[in-house]
């Protein structure tokens, strides 16, 4: 079976010598495609330094990965990866709270993005509690969003005990902005908002 793909089309195209766990300096989701081939996202321990600025370090050269022209073929950046982030910073362990919560959610694209305006994501809700708190809406944040990890944040939310929420089945709503292909440039290749081709993310609210 081969190491790496060489279209980004699917997740398992990701180099496989790469981790899934999210605690490891050498996620998978951190590595996304360029016009140089498979990288490792700047900034990350893997890359030896924190520089987000830096050039992307290239675990994999493959010319033109990405895609970036009518003839090269264009390739809509796609979902690869999403979960709840849990962190003083980006969210509360979405324990039960009478308001003032906060909840964040970040998807992982196989190429770099570039967002546009507020784009929302909405967070399916069991009402397993039966206390009827309904959905969640959560806006795009920049702070701490990436290349090709963007997150999305609501404040000031109620949870109840034993609630399941769910990411996936329901696709990132643009709200008048825009998530593009950062290679393509501008708004010309709109990135995939599609998250039911992965399986379903679910945090239960603990008391």
């Amino acid at each position: 079976m081969p190491l790496w793909g060489t279209a980004h089309a699917s997740a398992t195209n990701k180099p496989k010598f790469l981790t899934t766990d999210e605690d490891s300096d050498y996620t998978r989701a951190d590595s996304y495609a360029t016009q140089g081939g498979w990288a490792m996202r700047a900034g990350t321990a893997a890359t030896g330094n924190g520089n987000t600025s830096a050039d992307p370090e290239i675990l994999v050269a493959i010319g033109d990965l990405a895609g970036s022209t009518d003839t090269t073929g264009l390739r809509a950046p796609t979902v690869t990866n999403m979960r709840f982030v849990i962190g003083a910073t980006a969210t509360t362990d979405l324990t039960a709270v009478a308001s003032g919560g906060v909840m964040a959610v970040e998807i992982t694209w196989d190429e770099g993005i570039t967002v546009a305006g507020s784009p929302q994501l909405v967070i399916a809700n069991g009402n397993q509690s039966s206390a009827g708190q309904g959905n969640y809406t959560l806006t795009y944040t920049a702070t701490g969003s990436t290349a090709n990890r963007k997150r999305f944040r609501a404040t000031s939310l109620a949870f109840s005990v034993t609630d399941v929420l769910t990411i996936g089945g329901s696709n990132v709503a643009l709200n008048s902005g825009t998530i593009s292909d950062t290679v393509r440039g501008g708004t010309a290749q709109a990135a995939s908002l599609v998250l039911s081709g992965l399986t379903a993310i679910t945090h239960t609210v603990a008391a």
